[in-house]
């Protein structure tokens, strides 16, 4: 199963960077854009838990897309030593355009599927990644 899941997950990545190349966004670039600007002053930190990566990752990935002009950071008011993560105006304008790809890529690899059985996949992905999540949390305060 993780195999499948592995490889899925690299050939979306092929696609996103596929159709994202005229942006200047890769890989999970994506994720950052989408989450940012949801949650504009989120802090380097929360980002890391939203999106289940390390500190460090996050933190190099905001540096390329503050170069390339998606983001800017800010210390935090309340508490110096955290950075606020905030959209540009370019994030913004690329986030339809993002949030369009990935629904592309959702609706080519569902295609086939009844309703029925694409909410029963959700339902059942959602549950292996709540076990998932469950784990590595309960790793942590072991």
């Amino acid at each position: 199963m993780m195999r499948l899941i592995n490889r899925t997950t690299r050939l979306g990545e092929m696609y996103r960077n596929e159709k994202m190349k005229q942006y200047g966004l890769k890989g999970m670039h994506h994720t950052y854009i989408l989450n940012i600007c949801n949650n504009p002053g989120v802090t380097q930190e929360k980002l890391a838990e939203i999106i289940y990566v390390n500190k460090s990752n996050v933190t190099r990935q905001l540096t390329n897309l503050e170069k390339a002009g998606y983001v800017t950071r800010s210390p935090d008011p309340k508490d110096g030593r955290k950075l606020l993560v905030y959209p540009t105006d370019k994030a913004r304008e690329v986030y339809p355009k993002v949030a369009k790809i990935l629904k592309e890529w959702n609706e080519m690899i569902l295609d086939g599927f009844s309703i029925e059985e694409q909410e029963l996949l959700l339902e059942h992905m959602s549950k292996i990644m709540n076990k998932a999540k469950a784990k590595v949390d309960k790793m942590d305060t072991d």
